[in-house]
């Protein structure tokens, strides 16, 4: 195998499944070392947990080619749990995804190529997960939400940055931890300034340099 790796090499490996929306990919309790290994191909999956009182957490979302599910298989160590934590990976749109067994893959960690390939995968999770703690701890909500649009919109065939419509406003407040009414005030105060715009349910960013402006505090914005 070569020293640098495509992810999308690895699809030979795995088995092609497809789940539709609000279908859950993999479920991990604390402890577990067993599971498959996916690598997602099309769509969006989100990791998530559910506490005792029914409210839904989301930590980090998933895009396509990108590897899902594989936490049972680099955590044979028990975290000092009491009581097991469930955290679901769950579809937030049909997805496409290829499915490698667990002890298929780790043969292939034996690659250096796939190994480099994780080691990467895991990092930017990391970082991303520190961005977001960092984030909800510290910043104001209006900079988390401008953060989370830039972070998520991606570019139609016009090139101007979309959200995908399954962001609804409850969807991005189980995210940023705030409540779904002060996200559709954001929305408001940040149409008023015309830096983004909304087409039926589709949040549209038109001036991406003014909201990268909020995320550093450069520009303040009430709401």
């Amino acid at each position: 195998m070569q020293s640098t790796l495509n992810i999308t090499e690895l699809f030979q490996y795995g088995e092609r499944v497809t789940f539709q929306k609000d279908d859950k990919v993999t479920k991990s309790v604390a402890g577990e070392v067993n599971g498959d290994i996916y690598i997602l191909s099309s769509g969006l999956c989100a990791l998530s947990s559910i506490s005792c009182d029914g409210k839904e957490t989301t930590y980090l979302y998933f895009k396509k080619q990108q590897f899902v599910g594989f936490t049972p298989l680099m955590t044979a160590f028990n975290l000092n749990y009491y009581g097991k934590k469930t955290f679901s990976i769950v579809a937030k749109t049909p997805c496409v995804a290829y499915r490698i067994p667990n002890r298929n893959f780790q043969d292939l960690l034996g690659f250096p190529s796939v190994a480099t390939l994780m080691v990467n995968t895991l990092t930017e999770n990391l970082v991303y997960l520190m961005e977001h703690f960092h984030s909800s701890k510290n910043e104001p909500a209006l900079v988390q939400f401008s953060r989370f649009l830039l972070d998520q919109a991606e570019k139609d065939a016009s090139g101007t940055l979309v959200l995908d419509t399954v962001f609804t406003y409850q969807e991005i407040a189980c995210y940023l931890g705030v409540h779904a009414v002060t996200i559709a005030r954001m929305v408001k105060a940040l149409r008023d300034e015309q830096l983004i715009d909304k087409i039926g349910h589709q949040i549209r960013i038109i001036n991406p340099e003014q909201m990268a402006r909020l995320i550093t505090e450069e520009r303040k914005i009430d709401y």
